[in-house]
Parts: structure tokens; sequence; C-alpha cells
């Protein structure tokens, strides 16, 4: 792969104008757990498609914040970042730090943690999500969500990728995280014609190790949304990890926050499923207990804002002290 630049802040023009399944997309989600507010965004442009979707996802004074961008002509994308509606990342170190601005009264700075913004291939592993590159690393500023102004320094993850998906492979699910200190990891979860492909990697200071298989158990309510994870990761090196989280809030049209433990490791990070059609046979809470929590109002609203209490979780995480091997 061509090494990554500043031009790879702005956009990617597809080989050829009708390219199928071609699309871009800015991500950035963090998770604050002293002042117990997160955020995620995203930003995706379809060429020849409806025009861009703009989203984000805010959990801030016990309620979940969704807004929607409306569709249509307002993407705009330059060498240094992408603005859609209210929502803007720009670039102010390229692939390093960037200046996020999520509607009035949130303006966010995020630095990267690591020395480069890590790329890596998945096309020998069956499922080829396009180029990316993506990072982990601090985000600090302030946030308004359901009216409140909130100072955050939070553990934060960054993502921009680009190109035409697998037309044999549909992203199922997918979980990553921080627990600080270098340490960080992401998995997806690809259905194929040949069956389930994870692909990924766990970082631990200067050691990479790739997913070589991985099996994630996610325990959701009777709508569809998670509320546990169990995460099994054999890596190519042969290194076993286990990871375990409690989603402590999640909309149904997005992610999920979630608290991880490696071990003695404490973490956040984020888990989404995609789309919800797709995650039948995962083990629901609800349909193991007649006590599980009501389904909540839908969260989405195009070009408004909607605050909703989050449902009380009766199935939650399980803990350990699983050490590291």
């Amino acid at each position: 792969m061509p090494a990554l630049t500043a031009v790879d802040d702005g956009p990617h023009v597809p080989p050829e104008v009708t390219a199928p399944g071609w699309r871009e997309s800015w991500a950035l989600d963090w998770h604050d757990r002293t002042a117990g507010v997160a955020a995620a965004y995203r930003v995706l442009a379809i060429p020849g498609g409806r025009g861009p979707q703009a989203r984000s996802w805010t959990l801030a004074g016990g309620a979940v914040t969704t807004r929607a961008e409306a569709a249509g002509p307002g993407l705009h994308v330059d060498a240094h970042g992408v603005r859609a509606g209210g929502l803007s990342m720009r670039a102010l170190v390229p692939l390093r730090s960037y200046a996020v601005t999520a509607g009035p009264g949130t303006h966010l700075t995020y630095t990267s943690g690591t020395d480069d913004a890590i790329r890596f291939s998945m096309s020998g592993q069956r499922a080829d999500p396009g180029e990316h590159y993506e990072s982990f690393g601090t985000v600090a500023g302030t946030i308004r969500g359901c009216g409140d102004l909130t100072e955050i320094a939070a553990l934060g993850h960054y993502r921009h990728s680009w190109g035409a998906l697998d037309p044999g492979a549909r992203l199922v699910r997918s979980v990553h995280g921080t627990f600080g200190g270098g340490l960080f990891f992401t998995v997806s979860e690809y259905r194929t014609p040949a069956g389930t492909v994870a692909v990924g990697y766990l970082a631990d200071d200067a050691e990479f190790h790739g997913v070589e298989k991985a099996r994630l158990q996610v325990e959701t309510d009777r709508r569809g949304r998670p509320q546990s994870l169990d995460l099994m990761i054999a890596t190519a090196d042969r290194r076993d990890f286990r990871i375990l989280g409690t989603v402590i809030a999640a909309a149904f049209d997005g992610p999920g926050f979630a608290e991880f433990s490696l071990g003695r490791y404490r973490g956040t990070g984020v888990i989404e499923l995609h789309p919800r059609r797709l995650t039948r046979g995962i083990t629901t809470a609800a349909a193991r207990s007649p006590t599980a929590a009501s389904p909540a109002r839908a969260t989405t609203v195009p070009r408004a804002t909607r605050c909703n209490r989050p449902e009380p979780r009766h199935a939650t995480g399980r803990s350990g002290d699983h050490e590291r091997s």
C-alpha cells in the first residue's frame, strides 16, 4: 500500500464515476467515563447517491441525543477535512489532529496517541472494506448535550475510509475500544458466502497483533440494541485475548457506548450492529428474562434533536481479572 500523506485527509476519487459500491466516510467517537458523556459522529458520501448522510449520537446528562442532517448537496470536502450541515471534522495536523464541531456549543479537538495513522489491508482475509486509516487518541473540549455544557477529557477513535465494498461481504458487527497507554483494539465481523470472517487487530504498546480468529458474543434487548459483549481474539502470532464489555447506552439506529475490561485494564469504546436484520441468532436478553426493559421510542429525526432517557438494563457485561496472554 502507498504511504499515507496529508492529501489523504481530503476526498478520494473513485476509479470510475459509476464505480459500484464506492463510498467514503469519516468517523469519530469518544467516551469520557468520569464526566459520564460520550459521542459518535459519522459522515457518509456515496457518489451518485441521495447525498451525504451526517449523523451524531451523544450521551450526556443521562440522555441520548440523536441528530441527523438532511441528505442533499450540503457536503463540503477539501484537503483539510469534511463538513456536512452542523458537523465538521477538520485537520489541524495532517493525519494526527482534528478540530470537530457538532452543533452549537460542541467544539472538540482530537489528537492521535499513535506516531502514525494505522492502515492495514484486509483483502487477504476474504473481506475487503476498502482503503482506510484510523487512530486512537484523546479528545478534549466542550460538548452540549440536552441543554448542558460539559468540559470533557476523553479517549477516542478516528477513522477515514474510502473505496468499493466487496459485494460478497456484508458487515454485520464491529467493536473497537481503547484502554489508554498504547493498548487498543478493533474487530469487524463480515458475513460472506464462505461463512463469517473476523478482521482487525489489537495493539499493545509497540506490538501489533493481527486478528486471525475472533468470537464475539453479544447480548441485546428485545429491540436488538446491544447490552453486553464477550470478545475472544486469537491473533496471527498465537496470542489470545478476552475482552468483556457492558453497554452504557445504545441508540436503536446507531452505536452503543461501552465500557471494556481486559484483565486489570479498563477502557471505553463503541459496538455497532450493521444492520439490525443481520443480527438474528445473537443472544437476546429479553428472550431469557420476562423482566427485560420496555422498548424506547425511535431516537432519530431528520434536522432535529431529541433526547431520550436510556432504559434500565437487566443484562450486564461480565467482569473478571483475565490477564493478557
